[in-house]
């Protein structure tokens, strides 16, 4: 693929990534299913107008609480495929980026 006139092997990045960082991976599927549970939990319990992620809130409005969280999820991993196969020198940081992000996520919809 053709980005800025830079060839980027968007697959063998992604297959880089997948090979190099899978515990990673396997820690962002991890944290992704734990953020989901609490999330649910967190709305079920308190509302779904506390929820202070827009994107969230709003599929959660729209499309209903459990529809509206995996959504969101599926997005989230979406966007680390995406951002993980731009750039080999990148995966790493994207990565951990996400599992820190979810285990706050997880820690805040916890309390």
């Amino acid at each position: 693929m053709k980005i800025l006139d830079h060839d980027v092997p968007v697959l063998e990045n992604l297959r880089y990534s997948l090979r190099t960082h899978w515990f990673l991976w396997l820690l962002v599927f991890l944290t992704v299913l734990l953020d989901f549970a609490t999330t649910l939990n967190f709305m079920w319990r308190d509302g779904i107008e506390l929820e202070k992620n827009l994107l969230i809130r709003n599929l959660a409005t729209l499309l209903g609480i459990v529809p509206g969280v995996a959504v969101g999820k599926i997005l989230q991993i979406v966007a680390a495929v995406v951002l993980t196969s731009l750039s080999k020198n990148l995966n790493r940081a994207v990565l951990l980026m996400i599992v820190l992000l979810n285990i706050w996520a997880i820690f805040i919809n916890s309390l």
